[in-house]
């Protein structure tokens, strides 16, 4: 009887650190997971763009880059840590900017200032979350358009 109660209790403690590991997992990723998600829509946007002009899928876009098409849907789910060279990889097979880095700016006191604010990031994962969801939703016909492109620091060419 007790070797029962010791496996129960060996299953509910590993479930509970389990639940506490992944928890503090996702909190030590949240800042890269942001960035991922943002790229991750950018994607699928420019997927679902070239796909009324030259059929492009995932499949494709796996093809094209060597990688499997498994790979491509972690991204775009953004559940994937990117390196910058797959980010260069799909800028070039995809033709599209996802990272533009600022130069930076010098001000009177000749110290480095930042373009990026942190309220305007917040703004851009809202944006980026609302259109993401619209993108997912809708019907492949429809044309999309991005509302705040002019403010994103994720670009196109």
């Amino acid at each position: 009887m007790s070797k029962a109660l010791d496996k129960i209790k060996k299953i509910a403690t590993s479930e509970e650190l389990s639940w506490l590991d992944e928890a503090k997992e996702r909190q030590l990723n949240k800042v890269w997971r942001k960035r991922s998600f943002q790229i991750a829509a950018r994607i699928l946007i420019e997927i679902r763009k070239q796909k009324r002009i030259n059929r492009m899928t995932q499949k494709m876009l796996a093809e094209k880059m060597g990688v499997a098409p498994q790979y491509i849907n972690k991204v775009v789910k953004g559940q994937e840590n990117l390196t910058l060279e797959t980010i260069a990889k799909f800028e070039e097979v995809l033709g599209i900017t996802l990272i533009n880095i600022p130069e930076p700016q010098l001000n009177s006191e000749m110290e480095f200032t930042d373009s990026i604010s942190s309220n305007n990031i917040a703004q851009q994962q809202k944006d980026y979350q609302s259109y993401f969801h619209k993108v997912i939703y809708s019907k492949p016909e429809e044309e999309s358009s991005l509302p705040f492109e002019d403010n994103l620091m994720i670009e196109t060419d």
